[in-house]
Protein backbone atom coordinates (compact mmCIF):
# COMPACT_ATOMS: atom_id res chain seq x y z
CA UNK A 1 0.00 0.00 0.00
CA UNK A 2 1.24 3.34 -0.95
CA UNK A 3 -0.11 7.06 0.48
CA UNK A 4 -2.09 7.87 -2.42
CA UNK A 5 -4.04 4.06 -1.91
CA UNK A 6 -4.13 4.80 1.93
CA UNK A 7 -5.30 8.72 1.27
CA UNK A 8 -8.40 7.10 -0.96
CA UNK A 9 -9.57 4.56 1.74
CA UNK A 10 -9.19 7.17 4.50
CA UNK A 11 -11.23 9.88 2.43
CA UNK A 12 -13.86 6.25 1.51
CA UNK A 13 -13.93 6.22 5.67
CA UNK A 14 -14.79 9.84 6.07
CA UNK A 15 -17.68 9.85 3.67
CA UNK A 16 -18.93 7.19 5.05
CA UNK A 17 -19.26 8.39 8.89
CA UNK A 18 -20.30 11.55 6.92
CA UNK A 19 -23.31 9.56 5.73
CA UNK A 20 -23.47 7.72 9.10
CA UNK A 21 -22.83 4.02 7.24
CA UNK A 22 -19.65 3.31 8.81
CA UNK A 23 -19.68 1.23 11.91
CA UNK A 24 -17.17 2.64 14.14
CA UNK A 25 -15.13 -0.06 15.63
CA UNK A 26 -15.82 -0.20 19.85
CA UNK A 27 -17.94 3.16 19.21
CA UNK A 28 -21.74 2.48 20.67
CA UNK A 29 -23.86 5.30 19.41
CA UNK A 30 -26.80 5.79 21.67
CA UNK A 31 -30.15 6.09 20.89
CA UNK A 32 -32.17 9.93 21.45
CA UNK A 33 -33.82 8.31 24.25
CA UNK A 34 -30.75 6.87 26.23
CA UNK A 35 -28.58 10.12 25.34
CA UNK A 36 -31.61 12.28 26.25
CA UNK A 37 -31.32 10.79 30.49
CA UNK A 38 -27.48 11.57 30.47
CA UNK A 39 -27.85 14.66 28.71
CA UNK A 40 -30.71 15.56 31.36
CA UNK A 41 -28.99 14.91 34.31
CA UNK A 42 -25.96 16.72 32.85
CA UNK A 43 -27.47 20.12 32.54
CA UNK A 44 -29.68 19.27 36.02
CA UNK A 45 -26.41 18.30 38.09
CA UNK A 46 -23.40 19.44 36.16
CA UNK A 47 -24.47 22.50 35.03
CA UNK A 48 -26.78 23.48 37.10
CA UNK A 49 -29.04 24.59 34.94
CA UNK A 50 -32.53 26.09 36.04
CA UNK A 51 -34.63 25.70 33.15
CA UNK A 52 -33.52 22.18 32.94
CA UNK A 53 -37.24 21.20 33.08
CA UNK A 54 -37.73 23.15 29.59
CA UNK A 55 -35.58 20.95 28.16
CA UNK A 56 -36.92 18.18 29.07
CA UNK A 57 -40.47 19.30 28.17
CA UNK A 58 -38.71 19.86 24.22
CA UNK A 59 -37.02 16.33 24.53
CA UNK A 60 -40.28 14.59 25.04
CA UNK A 61 -41.52 15.58 21.84
CA UNK A 62 -38.57 14.68 19.38
CA UNK A 63 -38.08 11.19 21.84
CA UNK A 64 -41.68 10.64 20.60
CA UNK A 65 -40.74 10.53 16.91
CA UNK A 66 -36.65 9.52 16.74
CA UNK A 67 -36.41 7.87 20.76
CA UNK A 68 -35.72 4.56 19.41
CA UNK A 69 -33.28 5.72 16.99
CA UNK A 70 -29.48 6.26 17.18
CA UNK A 71 -28.24 9.50 16.79
CA UNK A 72 -26.18 8.44 13.97
CA UNK A 73 -29.57 7.72 12.08
CA UNK A 74 -31.30 11.36 12.87
CA UNK A 75 -30.95 13.32 9.30
CA UNK A 76 -30.85 17.16 9.04
CA UNK A 77 -33.78 16.66 6.54
CA UNK A 78 -35.81 15.16 9.03
CA UNK A 79 -35.48 18.14 11.32
CA UNK A 80 -36.62 20.18 8.23
CA UNK A 81 -39.56 18.01 8.14
CA UNK A 82 -40.03 18.93 11.81
CA UNK A 83 -39.71 22.45 11.24
CA UNK A 84 -42.11 22.82 8.83
CA UNK A 85 -45.13 20.47 10.50
CA UNK A 86 -44.59 22.51 13.81
CA UNK A 87 -44.46 26.63 12.11
CA UNK A 88 -48.32 25.32 11.78
CA UNK A 89 -48.85 25.20 15.32
CA UNK A 90 -46.55 27.66 16.94
CA UNK A 91 -44.46 30.67 16.07
CA UNK A 92 -40.90 30.40 14.71
CA UNK A 93 -39.12 31.26 18.63
CA UNK A 94 -40.91 28.47 20.13
CA UNK A 95 -39.25 26.00 17.58
CA UNK A 96 -35.86 27.66 17.70
CA UNK A 97 -35.98 26.92 21.82
CA UNK A 98 -37.27 23.54 21.23
CA UNK A 99 -34.54 22.61 18.27
CA UNK A 100 -31.52 24.62 21.17
CA UNK A 101 -32.65 21.39 22.63
CA UNK A 102 -31.52 18.93 20.48
CA UNK A 103 -29.03 20.62 19.16
CA UNK A 104 -27.00 20.50 22.25
CA UNK A 105 -27.90 16.87 22.47
CA UNK A 106 -25.95 16.18 19.22
CA UNK A 107 -22.81 18.81 20.97
CA UNK A 108 -22.58 16.83 24.01
CA UNK A 109 -22.68 13.20 22.52
CA UNK A 110 -20.11 14.50 20.25
CA UNK A 111 -17.48 15.74 23.02
CA UNK A 112 -18.30 12.35 24.96
CA UNK A 113 -17.34 10.35 21.76
CA UNK A 114 -20.96 8.67 22.00
CA UNK A 115 -21.74 10.34 18.29
CA UNK A 116 -19.82 11.32 15.04
CA UNK A 117 -19.96 13.06 12.07
CA UNK A 118 -21.92 17.18 11.41
CA UNK A 119 -24.62 17.82 13.98
CA UNK A 120 -27.84 17.97 11.96
CA UNK A 121 -29.24 20.22 13.72
CA UNK A 122 -26.71 22.97 13.32
CA UNK A 123 -26.71 21.71 9.70
CA UNK A 124 -30.49 21.97 9.05
CA UNK A 125 -30.35 25.59 10.71
CA UNK A 126 -32.57 27.42 13.19
CA UNK A 127 -35.31 29.56 11.69
CA UNK A 128 -35.33 33.49 11.12
CA UNK A 129 -37.11 35.44 13.93
CA UNK A 130 -38.31 39.02 14.10
CA UNK A 131 -36.71 40.05 17.05
CA UNK A 132 -37.64 43.87 17.12
CA UNK A 133 -41.41 42.72 16.46
CA UNK A 134 -43.05 42.67 20.13
CA UNK A 135 -46.48 43.47 20.97
CA UNK A 136 -47.18 46.79 23.63
CA UNK A 137 -50.28 46.86 25.51
CA UNK A 138 -52.64 49.66 24.93
CA UNK A 139 -54.25 51.33 27.82
CA UNK A 140 -57.52 50.74 27.11
CA UNK A 141 -56.32 46.99 26.58
CA UNK A 142 -54.76 46.61 29.69
CA UNK A 143 -58.13 47.45 31.72
CA UNK A 144 -60.03 45.33 29.60
CA UNK A 145 -57.43 42.04 30.67
CA UNK A 146 -57.42 43.65 33.97
CA UNK A 147 -61.71 43.64 33.88
CA UNK A 148 -61.61 39.82 32.37
CA UNK A 149 -58.84 38.41 34.75
CA UNK A 150 -59.74 36.19 37.92
CA UNK A 151 -58.73 37.87 41.00
CA UNK A 152 -55.61 35.34 41.79
CA UNK A 153 -54.84 36.81 38.80
CA UNK A 154 -55.21 40.64 38.89
CA UNK A 155 -52.07 40.63 41.20
CA UNK A 156 -49.70 39.13 38.71
CA UNK A 157 -50.49 41.16 35.91
CA UNK A 158 -50.36 44.46 37.68
CA UNK A 159 -47.01 43.85 39.33
CA UNK A 160 -45.84 42.50 35.91
CA UNK A 161 -46.58 45.68 34.09
CA UNK A 162 -44.99 48.06 36.95
CA UNK A 163 -42.17 46.57 37.18
CA UNK A 164 -41.42 44.10 33.89
CA UNK A 165 -40.54 41.69 35.89
CA UNK A 166 -39.94 38.02 33.93
CA UNK A 167 -42.83 35.49 34.66
CA UNK A 168 -40.99 33.44 37.00
CA UNK A 169 -39.33 36.34 38.75
CA UNK A 170 -43.16 37.44 39.70
CA UNK A 171 -44.53 33.56 40.67
CA UNK A 172 -41.64 33.12 42.79
CA UNK A 173 -41.61 36.11 44.58
CA UNK A 174 -41.48 36.40 48.22
CA UNK A 175 -42.57 38.49 50.89
CA UNK A 176 -38.95 38.49 52.03
CA UNK A 177 -37.97 39.64 48.86
CA UNK A 178 -39.96 43.18 49.38
CA UNK A 179 -38.49 45.87 51.43
CA UNK A 180 -42.10 48.56 52.07
CA UNK A 181 -39.39 50.55 53.87
CA UNK A 182 -37.42 51.07 51.20
CA UNK A 183 -40.28 50.61 48.67
CA UNK A 184 -37.81 48.28 46.34
CA UNK A 185 -38.20 44.54 45.01
CA UNK A 186 -35.22 42.31 45.10
CA UNK A 187 -35.01 39.76 42.47
CA UNK A 188 -32.73 36.57 43.65
CA UNK A 189 -30.30 36.00 41.48
CA UNK A 190 -31.03 32.34 41.98
CA UNK A 191 -33.80 32.86 39.33
CA UNK A 192 -32.40 35.58 37.61
CA UNK A 193 -31.14 34.70 33.70
CA UNK A 194 -27.47 36.66 34.57
CA UNK A 195 -27.19 34.54 38.04
CA UNK A 196 -26.98 38.65 39.53
CA UNK A 197 -29.08 40.06 42.21
CA UNK A 198 -31.04 43.20 40.91
CA UNK A 199 -33.22 45.59 42.69
CA UNK A 200 -36.81 46.84 41.30
CA UNK A 201 -38.81 50.02 42.76
CA UNK A 202 -41.85 50.02 43.70
CA UNK A 203 -44.20 52.49 42.37
CA UNK A 204 -47.54 53.73 44.46
CA UNK A 205 -49.85 51.50 42.26
CA UNK A 206 -48.10 48.56 43.18
CA UNK A 207 -46.97 48.90 46.28
CA UNK A 208 -51.05 49.38 47.51
CA UNK A 209 -51.34 46.32 45.58
CA UNK A 210 -48.88 44.55 47.21
CA UNK A 211 -50.18 45.50 50.54
CA UNK A 212 -53.57 44.29 50.14
CA UNK A 213 -51.62 40.90 48.83
CA UNK A 214 -49.88 40.75 51.61
CA UNK A 215 -53.85 41.08 54.13
CA UNK A 216 -54.62 38.67 51.62
CA UNK A 217 -52.18 35.53 51.95
CA UNK A 218 -51.92 36.09 55.42
CA UNK A 219 -48.37 36.52 55.54
CA UNK A 220 -47.79 33.19 53.24
CA UNK A 221 -43.87 32.68 52.15
CA UNK A 222 -45.15 33.20 48.28
CA UNK A 223 -46.44 36.62 47.22
CA UNK A 224 -48.90 35.09 44.63
CA UNK A 225 -50.98 31.57 44.98
CA UNK A 226 -52.47 29.77 42.74
CA UNK A 227 -56.35 29.93 42.36
CA UNK A 228 -56.50 26.70 44.49
CA UNK A 229 -54.19 28.76 47.06
CA UNK A 230 -51.17 26.88 46.44
CA UNK A 231 -48.11 28.69 45.51
CA UNK A 232 -46.99 28.67 41.91
CA UNK A 233 -44.36 25.88 40.82
CA UNK A 234 -41.78 26.05 37.71
CA UNK A 235 -43.23 22.37 37.44
CA UNK A 236 -46.68 23.14 36.76
CA UNK A 237 -46.86 26.62 34.39
CA UNK A 238 -49.60 25.71 33.12
CA UNK A 239 -51.75 26.98 36.06
CA UNK A 240 -50.77 30.24 35.33
CA UNK A 241 -51.04 29.61 31.65
CA UNK A 242 -55.01 28.56 31.72
CA UNK A 243 -55.41 31.87 33.77
CA UNK A 244 -53.83 34.15 31.38
CA UNK A 245 -55.10 32.73 28.18
CA UNK A 246 -58.63 32.63 29.56
CA UNK A 247 -58.15 36.24 30.68
CA UNK A 248 -56.96 38.00 27.04
CA UNK A 249 -59.46 35.67 25.44
CA UNK A 250 -62.56 36.95 27.07
CA UNK A 251 -61.10 40.77 26.96
CA UNK A 252 -61.15 40.28 22.76
CA UNK A 253 -57.58 40.79 23.10
CA UNK A 254 -55.30 39.06 19.99
CA UNK A 255 -51.71 37.31 19.75
CA UNK A 256 -50.58 38.44 23.60
CA UNK A 257 -48.16 36.86 25.25
CA UNK A 258 -47.06 37.41 28.80
CA UNK A 259 -43.40 38.29 28.25
CA UNK A 260 -45.41 41.02 26.36
CA UNK A 261 -46.21 42.97 29.67
CA UNK A 262 -42.35 42.55 30.37
CA UNK A 263 -42.03 45.03 26.89
CA UNK A 264 -45.52 47.08 27.48
CA UNK A 265 -43.86 48.36 31.31
CA UNK A 266 -40.43 48.69 29.57
CA UNK A 267 -41.87 51.07 26.79
CA UNK A 268 -44.38 52.77 29.33
CA UNK A 269 -41.06 53.73 31.75
CA UNK A 270 -38.82 55.22 29.10
CA UNK A 271 -41.87 57.10 27.42
CA UNK A 272 -42.27 58.80 31.11
CA UNK A 273 -38.59 59.05 31.82
CA UNK A 274 -36.48 58.83 28.30
CA UNK A 275 -33.61 56.92 30.37
CA UNK A 276 -33.12 53.71 28.38
CA UNK A 277 -29.84 53.13 29.92
CA UNK A 278 -31.93 53.29 33.89
CA UNK A 279 -34.56 50.98 32.38
CA UNK A 280 -32.23 48.35 30.70
CA UNK A 281 -30.17 48.17 34.36
CA UNK A 282 -33.65 47.60 36.13
CA UNK A 283 -34.70 45.16 33.51
CA UNK A 284 -31.03 43.34 33.35
CA UNK A 285 -31.23 43.51 29.62
CA UNK A 286 -29.36 45.20 26.97
CA UNK A 287 -31.56 44.24 24.67
CA UNK A 288 -33.82 46.59 25.75
CA UNK A 289 -31.46 49.57 25.73
CA UNK A 290 -30.65 48.57 21.74
CA UNK A 291 -34.20 47.79 20.91
CA UNK A 292 -35.16 51.28 22.28
CA UNK A 293 -32.50 53.16 20.88
CA UNK A 294 -33.54 51.97 17.09
CA UNK A 295 -37.25 52.77 17.76
CA UNK A 296 -36.42 56.25 19.29
CA UNK A 297 -34.00 57.03 16.31
CA UNK A 298 -36.85 56.61 13.79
Amino acid sequence: MNKTIAREILNEIERKIKLRQHDLVKAEIPTLNEFSKDYLKHQKDIKQKRSWQKDESHLRRFNQNWGDRKLSNISAKEIDDYKTIRLQQVNPATVNRELAALMHIFYLAEKWDKFYGKNPVAKSGLLKEDNLQERILSFEEEKLLIQNSSPHLVPILITALNTGMRKMEVLTLTWEDIDFDKNFITIRKEITKSNKARRIPINSKLRGVLLKQKIKTQHTGHVFLANEGLPYSPKNPSALKRAFGTAFNKAGIKGLRFHDLRHTAATRIIENTGYIVAVSRILESSIFRTRWSQIWSH
